[in-house]
């Protein structure tokens, strides 16, 4: 009894797939007849015919008997268009915030893609007999009528990615993982893509940051990024590389990348600041005056990066590192500079403290001391008019100023400081 259910079970099943294949054959019939052959679009059926075929091809997609059908994937996409024509028309190309509406469109451009190159794939894998499923003139007109008709919905992987990239991360990996494979797919084969897709970039950036939200494979979302770096988003993947660097304890990628940065993207002067900072840390005094000066002359000859409210620090930086290393007149200098840009306490307080250590190191030589603890004087009194609330600074360091040019009515009078 249990053999003759099981003969009857594996009966049903081939009826099934044999159903399925007819089926397929049932729309072409209908397709071909109804409307012009090779036309992309079914807006001649009427919605009960449309509802009654895509109840017949649905499951022919996934059924062993037709999934390997080239037909199968060729009518599959003319309903899929169908469809994806309807939608534009009900919903005139505007979609709602929900994002429901888009997911709806995404989702059928998606099946669009993968269906055409499905179709593609197996319009040259012979049958049993050793026969291709249609004449080399038909396959070379579906051929262009499939590449035609997929470059629009290829196009808009990368916009429904963008779209739901931090709503719905793994939803956008999924989109350019097809994304991807079209690359080397035989429907694009005349495309060129590697070479003509001016999205590359973007769809890289995308792509890595999803993967990287999703906890996806470091290698590759690092390998995206690096691929990201001459796009528009550049600046963006150039910062997640940084920071995955600095977190990951990697000195050396770290400066790599905020170095690439510095070069590629001066105005953005975040990278060449904290270029300069980090070589300050690391005392790299020389490099850092260098990469000062380099972004002092990219904000010197643009307008735009003059009034950036960031401008004044390349200037602060490099006076900080010549101080750093000694240069002391070399870093007054620079300090002055930077408080002709930015007039606030740091810029003034650094070139008072050059005077006066300048004054300290020529003591022997009285008169050049004098002329340095003159300018010294004047900018922490400067300081005191102007910054009253930094009076721990000014208020010692012209106790000292004044005792050391021996005027004791002065000094007496900030002695309180000195504390």
């Amino acid at each position: 009894m249990k053999r003759l259910l099981f003969i009857c079970a594996l009966a049903a099943i081939s009826a099934s797939a044999f159903a399925q294949a007819k089926n397929v054959k049932k729309v072409k019939a209908y397709i071909e007849n109804a409307i012009p052959p090779l036309a992309l679009d079914l807006s001649n059926a009427k919605p009960e015919m449309i509802q009654e075929y895509r109840e017949l091809l649905e499951p022919a997609l996934t059924n062993p008997e037709s999934k390997d059908l080239a037909d199968t994937w060729r009518y599959a996409s003319r309903l899929r268009i169908h469809d994806m024509n309807v939608i534009l028309k009900r919903t005139g190309g505007k979609f709602g915030e929900d994002k429901t509406q888009l997911r709806e469109f995404i989702n059928n451009q998606r099946d669009i893609v993968s269906y055409l190159m499905n179709y593609e794939r197996l319009m040259h894998v012979p049958n049993e007999k050793g026969k291709l499923p249609y004449k080399e003139e038909e396959m070379s007109k579906e051929h262009m009528i499939a590449q035609q008709a997929v470059m629009g919905p290829r196009a808009n992987l990368i916009v429904g990615a963008s779209q739901f990239v931090y709503d719905d991360p793994a939803y956008a990996v999924e989109l350019l993982k097809l994304y991807n494979e079209t690359f080397d797919h035989p429907l694009f084969k005349e495309k060129d893509l590697r070479k003509t897709d001016e999205n590359q970039s973007l769809a890289n950036f995308i792509y890595a940051t999803a993967l990287k939200t999703t906890g996806g494979d470091e290698a590759e979302y690092l390998k995206l990024f690096e691929q990201s770096l001459e796009g528009e988003n550049g600046p963006l993947a150039c910062q997640e590389l940084i920071t995955h660097y600095k977190n990951k304890g990697d000195k050396a990628n770290q400066m790599k990348y905020l170095n690439y940065a510095a070069e590629h993207f001066p105005k953005q002067l975040v990278f060449g600041m904290t270029l300069i900072q980090e070589e300050i840390v690391e005392k790299n005094y020389d490099k850092a005056v260098a990469d000062a000066d380099k972004l002092i002359a990219a904000i010197e000859s643009d307008e735009a990066l003059k009034a950036d409210e960031n401008a004044h620090w390349p200037y602060y930086f490099k006076a900080v590192a010549l101080y750093n290393s000694e240069k002391h007149e070399e870093a007054y200098n620079a300090f002055l500079k930077a408080y002709e840009f930015h007039p606030d306490f740091d810029n003034l307080n650094g070139a008072a403290t050059c005077a006066a250590q300048l004054a300290q190191h020529n003591a022997n030589k009285k008169d050049v001391a004098k002329a340095w603890y003159d300018k010294a004087i004047s900018h922490f009194e400067q300081c005191r008019t102007d910054f009253p609330d930094k009076s721990d600074v000014w208020g010692y360091q012209l106790y000292v100023c004044y005792n050391n040019t021996g005027n004791n009515a002065k000094a007496a009078q900030f002695k309180k400081y000195a504390k």
